[in-house]
């Protein structure tokens, strides 16, 4: 699985027919310790209504086609969920309620 946090929309005009009607959004990931952002990207097919400044999880390779709306899209890496908190080793190192600014990134 991939955390990471959505930075951007991709749009194509010209595409294979396998990925018309794809919401295609950039994601940058993210160390879970940390919460900092990695120098990483992917360009993700979204499968929940994920927007920019979103923290999300989700699959490449042959499990990113596993939901009803992913199998028809010929992508390698897609979004599955938007993710609300971490807990890692007995703390909390992520809660969207708590968010005051999502897209910090671009300052």
């Amino acid at each position: 699985m991939i955390v990471g946090r959505v930075t951007g929309n991709v749009v194509s005009s010209n595409k294979s027919e396998k990925l018309r009607n794809a919401k295609m959004l950039i994601v940058q990931t993210v160390d879970l310790s940390t919460m900092e952002m990695k120098d990483d990207y992917q360009i993700m097919i979204d499968d929940v209504g994920a927007g920019v400044g979103d923290l999300v999880f989700g699959a490449y390779g042959s499990s990113s086609r596993q939901s009803d709306t992913s199998k028809q899209f010929a992508s390698d890496y897609t979004i599955y969920g938007i993710i609300d908190s971490v807990d890692l080793r007995g703390k909390r190192t992520y809660d969207k309620a708590e968010e005051e600014d999502p897209c910090n990134w671009q300052k």
